[in-house]
């Protein structure tokens, strides 16, 4: 095998090594965030969120925003990751993670992105979607 081929292989190697370290970083990123969320951490996920987070959306908007979430949808119950997506760039290893979800009050879909730094998720963004919110 050639030096160049064994790189590539190499690269590959290291690469599927890292997705999987960062999609289970994500994945810490996801439980906490619902725990934070039904302890009513909900500031404090906003304030450790990543600075495209806080140009979207004030504190208040999100902690506001997420109340209301919560009160409709109910705690969370329980949710599994359906597809997962990393992009590696200059902007740092973005994980999305698209998830199936079930809160109290019915079901729903969720998309995360986290960027992963230093070993920890950071979030960049949160999407929930479920008939709940507008049925209920």
């Amino acid at each position: 095998m050639s030096r160049r081929l064994l790189s590539i292989v190499g690269a590959l190697a290291l690469t599927a090594c890292s997705a999987g370290a960062d999609t289970k970083t994500a994945e810490v990123g996801v439980a906490n965030f619902h725990r934070d969320v039904d302890a009513g951490k909900i500031a404090q996920i906003y304030d450790t969120s990543a600075p495209e987070m806080k140009s979207s959306i004030t504190r208040d908007e999100f902690v506001k925003l997420l109340t209301v979430m919560r009160t409709k949808l109910g705690p969370y119950k329980s949710g599994k990751t359906t597809a997962w997506n990393i992009n590696v760039g200059t902007g740092g290893h973005l994980v999305t993670l698209n998830r199936e979800v079930q809160f109290e009050r019915g079901p729903g879909t969720e998309e995360f992105v986290f960027r992963v730094e230093g070993g920890k998720a950071v979030l960049v963004g949160w999407h929930v979607y479920s008939n709940v919110l507008i049925t209920g």
